[in-house]
């Protein structure tokens, strides 16, 4: 291991040293030249020669940094080991009655609590280092006012996370730290830009790429050019998209960020989503999520997939796309509460609205009975361009291969069969519904019920094709309400 002595002349040297290095976001090559980590669990220097005032600073730098570096190097459980070290700290500058510090270093451990997503434990830390008595103009309150924000942000509080830095822009700009600085601009350009006030917003986005240059924190300048991505996306200025977002994750792997590197790639998914590229959108997606689930970072995880579940829409997979969005939502409920994983629902709403067209209404035929029903079919575009659909329930498992699981709707469009094609038929004697592989010769038609059925026959004057089955709807419990649609698999 490295010793003290060989790092830095004096502990104060080497926290000032470490301190740098963060705010550079150098937070590797910290890791490097003054940590060590043994089977994941990182090993600090001896304290033998240092003041309890030093002790205290180091366990603070310390306990910053393994968060940072935690974050982005996926280290496991990071975010526990950097709060231990910083409630050391605290209860040190406790000791001591270092007020400044005492805030910092609850700033910090919010800023832990919102890696992990756990937003109501990381409000609360914010809150204390608030009712503390520091300066307006000092590093602990800006601080707490960056990760104040990081939360709203998180809680899609964006009319307020305005209000609250618009009240501080004068005291951020007096205090001229260019990289709090940043950080400032930065979360007030992602408001604007989340309430779609794009100008405002890339003026926003500007400065902080301007401070986050002079400060050299190249992960977070390309937090900025990935979010500038999302603007230029939301304005449809595609090519520029996508050279934002590709310059911020050529930075993030050079600085082995894989954390945001993961994020960036949800990004380029959501781009090209909204570029129709859904196939591509598909692969970049599950590229971020095999990232993104090895860290700790609960708030990047479940908004790729949340996207997962969008592009899953577009490519007809609604039960996929389901299971995507309610595994966030699991995840969103255990980590904040259920309230805040209804926005991630609100988000999935919005895509089905967009993907399916407009409720159709079809007639139903249960048990055997055609009739009028009030089941409303959501259909996607790809399905949506027939004349007219008829509803049945299926009651055997003859199907299945196709999707036609007993129990659910087929949906049958109005239009010729051919040879081949999956169709329903009504028999004129007795109003039965029957389902097949269909085939027509001689005046007889056949319906191939599957490998271990034996083929239905009918005399073709007997019966009436009411046409092609298109695709099926889920579980019905009864006769009305609306039904999501998904295409049959030949």
């Amino acid at each position: 291991m490295i010793k003290l002595s060989q790092i830095a002349r004096t502990p104060a040297l080497l926290a000032s040293k470490l301190f740098k290095l963060e705010q550079q976001g150098r937070f590797a090559a910290a890791l490097q030249d003054y940590l060590e980590v043994i089977n994941g669990k990182v090993i600090l220097p001896g304290f033998a020669k240092t003041t309890r005032s030093e002790k205290a600073e180091l366990l603070l730098r310390y306990g910053a940094l393994v968060g940072y570096v935690g974050q982005t190097s996926q280290i496991a459980n990071s975010q526990e080991q950097s709060k231990d070290l910083l409630t050391s700290a605290f209860a040190e500058f406790a000791r001591l009655g270092e007020t400044l510090k005492l805030a910092e270093c609850e700033n910090y451990i919010a800023l832990a609590y919102w890696r992990l997503g756990e937003l109501n434990e990381a409000s609360i830390w914010i809150n204390s280092s608030f009712a503390r008595s520091c300066p307006k103009r000092s590093y602990p309150r800006l601080q707490a006012y960056v990760v104040a924000s990081l939360i709203n942000i998180e809680r899609c509080k964006f009319d307020e996370n305005i209000a609250l830095l618009r009240t501080v822009e004068n005291d951020f700009l007096a205090f001229a730290d260019d990289h709090l600085l940043g950080m400032y601009y930065s979360n007030l350009g992602i408001s604007f830009k989340d309430l779609g006030i794009t100008d405002t917003a890339l003026t926003c986005f500007e400065r902080a790429l301007r401070y986050y240059d002079r400060s050299k924190h190249r992960i977070y300048y390309a937090t900025v050019e990935n979010n500038l991505a999302l603007l230029y996306k939301d304005r449809g200025l595609f090519e520029k998209a996508h050279q934002a977002v590709d310059s911020a994750t050529k930075i993030y792997l050079s600085a082995k960020d894989k954390t945001r590197a993961g994020s960036s790639l949800d990004t380029k998914a959501n781009v090209l989503l909204s570029e129709g590229s859904f196939t591509v959108a598909l692969h970049a997606i599950e590229r971020a999520i095999d990232i993104l689930k090895r860290g700790e970072n609960a708030t990047y995880y479940t908004e790729a997939l949340t996207t997962r579940a969008r592009i899953l829409l577009h490519l007809d997979r609604f039960g996929d796309a389901m299971f995507s969005i309610m595994k966030a939502c699991e995840i969103r409920n255990r980590k904040v509460g259920e309230a805040h994983s209804r926005d991630l629902i609100a988000i999935f709403e919005r895509e089905v609205a967009f993907v399916y067209s407009a409720p159709v209404a079809a007639r139903a035929a249960v048990g055997g009975v055609t009739s009028d029903s009030g089941i409303h079919l959501l259909l996607p575009k790809s399905l949506g361009n027939f004349r007219s659909y008829t509803a049945i329930r299926i009651h055997n498992s003859f199907l299945e291969r196709f999707g036609l699981v007993k129990g659910k709707l087929a949906v049958i469009a109005d239009e010729p069969v051919n040879r081949g094609d999956i169709v329903a038929i009504e028999v004129l004697s007795d109003r039965s519904v029957h389902c097949g592989l269909f085939d027509r010769d001689f005046g007889l038609v056949c319906l191939d019920r599957g490998d271990d059925q034996e083929p239905e026959l009918f005399n073709e004057s007997e019966i009436r094709i009411l046409g092609k089955i298109i695709g099926f709807g889920e579980e019905v419990s009864s006769n009305s309400g609306p039904v999501v649609v998904q295409p049959i698999s030949l």
